[in-house]
């Protein structure tokens, strides 16, 4: 898809990376609110975290197939259609008068970044010559990860005011998103099929047959039980440290996933691809090993936890953004497919981890917690290099 004049052809991928961005900048504000929601609805702090995995699964189970609905009824109506539900969803957290009426927010907006998330992928994908995918593909997991550190920065300074404010804030942007969206729609030619549901599906039971795809989704999975669950559940751990520090704390990992990003896009376009793996991976067990061994719910502790967090943050924005861009090279026709299975399953894979990870936290605490991070990273190391194996053969 061809996207004239120039303008417009900027204007769209500005949007695609402030939109990117507000997926991960909305489910993880939830990082530093547990204090005030739970005085707010008059609840245990442990109540809260169930706002997690209600937006996590309804966002993770709708990429399943809107990547792949996007191949063939086009880009634009997709991300209309989840934007239009993810607002509503904001409008709803903004007026939350309960812990159930939260969830419901949080139920709509996964639905509706669901239609949005994996659609932006290939959306770029589409608009960007193929020896620039590797850059852009790069900036866009990096936007991913600093949304994931400024939301409980922005959280952390927002709720000395009031938290709606925050749910406002990301309305606003929404709203803009969907005019800007509908306006370049409208300034489009997009080639859609009139393919039914026959179609699509039968675009993902393809795609999900082939073995570096079945690598690639378990990869996608693994990564959220390393540097997403090592913040979430950090975060946990220093729930009783200031909003304001701990956000700041968060923020780091979320600068440093951004650096991460950048850094795959040009060492992939100008190195290799397996330099990128073994960065990421290096920076993944230095991160592992710091956190088991001195970190802690602690104050005293805070220092090497951030210095654990910043390795942590820079492994997370490598692998994330290199996953990321295999599900945009492994088949060049159903991009939107590829993106929908890879990003759903790292985000069913967030869904659980306050699941998964809870028993391992209530019996031996955080450092138990960062031990079971570290056999999921060496898990995650071999399922890596067969992807890297397996994909190699299929782009020769």
């Amino acid at each position: 898809m061809s996207v004239e004049p120039k303008k417009t052809f900027v204007l769209a991928e500005v949007i695609i990376f402030v939109l990117f961005a507000l997926g991960p900048l909305t489910g993880n504000v939830i990082l530093v609110l547990y204090v005030v929601l739970s005085v707010e609805f008059s609840i245990v702090q442990n109540a809260v975290l169930i706002a997690i995995p209600s937006f996590m699964f309804p966002f993770a189970i709708v990429q399943l197939f809107s990547g792949a609905i996007s191949d063939t009824k086009g880009r634009f109506p997709v991300i209309l259609l989840g934007l239009s539900v993810f607002a509503i969803g904001m409008v709803i957290a903004t007026f939350s008068f309960s812990l159930i009426v939260f969830i419901i927010a949080n139920v709509l907006a996964g639905i509706g970044f669901g239609f949005v998330n994996p659609v932006l992928i290939a959306l770029l994908t589409d608009i960007t010559p193929g020896p620039k995918i590797s850059k852009k593909i790069g900036l866009l997991g990096a936007v991913a990860n600093i949304g994931v550190g400024l939301g409980p920065l922005l959280a952390g300074q927002i709720i000395n005011v009031s938290w709606r404010y925050l749910y406002i804030i990301f309305l606003v942007i929404t709203v803009l998103g969907i005019i800007i969206i509908f306006t370049l729609r409208k300034s489009q030619s997009v080639t859609k099929s009139d393919d039914g549901i026959r179609t699509f599906f039968s675009h993902i039971a393809r795609e999900i047959r082939r073995l570096p795809v079945i690598l690639l989704v378990i990869s996608a999975f693994l990564l959220s039980h390393t540097s997403i669950a090592t913040i979430i559940w950090t975060s946990r751990s220093i729930a009783s440290i200031p909003p304001a520090i701990s956000g700041l704390v968060i923020a780091l990992f979320g600068v440093m996933g951004f650096i991460g990003g950048i850094l795959t896009g040009f060492t992939i376009k100008k190195k290799s691809v397996k330099l990128t793996m073994i960065m990421g991976l290096i920076s993944l067990f230095i991160a592992d090993i710091i956190l088991i061994l001195f970190g802690n719910n602690s104050f005293e502790a805070l220092p090497f936890t951030s210095i654990g967090l910043t390795f942590m943050g820079l492994a997370g924005g490598i692998l994330i953004t290199l996953v990321m861009f295999y599900s945009q090279t492994l088949s060049l026709e159903r991009r939107g497919a590829l993106a929908g299975l890879t990003t759903a399953f790292q985000f069913i894979g967030i869904a659980f981890v306050p699941i998964t990870l809870e028993p391992f936290f209530n019996f031996g605490g955080i450092s138990l917690v960062y031990i079971i991070i570290f056999m999921v990273s060496a898990i995650l190391l071999v399922v890596l290099i067969f992807l890297y194996k397996f994909a190699k053969k299929v782009s020769k």
